[in-house]
């Protein structure tokens, strides 16, 4: 039997080597979602991450940020990657991404976790700072709140750079 037999999908498929936050088409998506494995460790962070943001649903709290640490190369950049799909649940290729994680997790509380805050309209804002940022800017103190606005700036159709100044997306030709 030939090795490449063994396995579900074809082992010379393309596969990125690094995620990265601008890769999302749905077909990049698609293999991300069926390809993530939820492990053990990933499956408890998945619940804790959950369990609190349902409280921001079920009513008002103070306590809201999140804060994601790890080694680097360790994963926190996919991880994060994958929460944000979950929060904004969108569809890809017919199917919810929270629908994805119906054989990967598998406590039944977690799993409603996520429907419920699958099912509320989010914006999702993800994005890699460094990128971002104006060259200098990382020795200001403002730094992060400067890139922060700008972000937010250009997802609500003005430039970044100079926001009062709005970007014109919807044009119609006559």
């Amino acid at each position: 039997m030939q090795i490449r037999k063994m396995f579900d999908r074809k082992i010379d498929r393309d596969i990125k080597g690094v995620v990265k936050v601008g890769q999302d088409d749905n077909e990049n998506i698609q293999q991300e979602l069926e390809e993530y494995v939820v492990t053990s460790e990933l499956h408890k962070h998945i619940g804790d991450f959950f369990a609190a943001y349902k409280k921001g649903i079920d009513g008002p709290i103070d306590k809201i940020g999140v804060w994601i640490s790890g080694f680097f190369g360790s994963g926190k950049s996919h991880f994060v990657k994958i929460l944000s799909y979950l929060i904004e649940n969108r569809t890809i290729n017919g199917k919810h991404v929270v629908n994805y994680f119906d054989d990967k997790i598998q406590d039944p509380m977690i799993l409603s976790d996520l429907k419920k805050a699958g099912d509320i309209e989010t914006d999702v804002v993800l994005f890699d700072i460094d990128a971002k940022s104006e060259s200098d800017s990382m020795a200001d103190k403002d730094s992060i709140v400067k890139v922060l606005n700008k972000v937010f700036n250009e997802m609500q159709g003005f430039c970044g750079a100079i926001p009062w100044i709005a970007v014109r997306v919807n044009l119609q030709l006559i």
